[in-house]
């Protein structure tokens, strides 16, 4: 999965995003970086509808 495609499921999928905000909220980081955390990456597979 390309940055993009994990920016883009970011702004459409609202579900991918409550985590990504909870996940940045945890850890204190900005969204930016937490895009490009493995485990993030993984938990975006898992919310994309194929």
């Amino acid at each position: 999965m390309t940055d993009e495609n994990i920016k883009n499921e970011y702004r459409f999928n609202s579900r991918f995003r409550k985590y990504v905000d909870r996940y940045c909220a945890q850890h204190k980081i900005p969204v930016s970086e937490a895009l490009r955390h493995e485990i993030v990456r993984q938990v975006c597979m898992s919310y994309t509808e194929v």
